[in-house]
């Protein structure tokens, strides 16, 4: 996963005009981490990768704000979601795996 892992890094610095490599790759092993957990899957099967990319940029936009729930600015009260976003846990809806409990 190494190889995919820094071709979605370079992707990302590109979509986000950000050259800092070390950064990209962080936030593309975060969001990787976040979608395998929260799908169950052991590997990025399917279109998964396109929302670790989506995950990445929205950890991106994230940075600097850790800990927040809302931001008060000018009057303006902005309410920031936590965790994986409601669009994004949609479309990773479809790959998760359902685990089976006896009772």
């Amino acid at each position: 996963m190494g190889q995919q892992i820094l071709t979605m890094a370079t992707a990302l610095g590109t979509r986000l005009n950000n050259s800092d490599e070390a950064l990209m790759i962080d936030l593309i092993e975060e969001a990787v981490a976040l979608v395998l957990d929260y799908t169950g899957q052991k590997k990025l099967v399917g279109n998964l990768a396109i929302y670790v990319k989506r995950l990445a940029i929205v950890n991106y936009n994230r940075l600097g704000l850790e800990g927040e729930t809302q931001r008060s600015e000018g009057g303006v009260t902005n309410y920031l979601e936590t965790g994986i976003p409601k669009d994004i846990r949609q479309g990773l809806n479809q790959y998760r795996i359902a685990k089976v409990t006896k009772l």
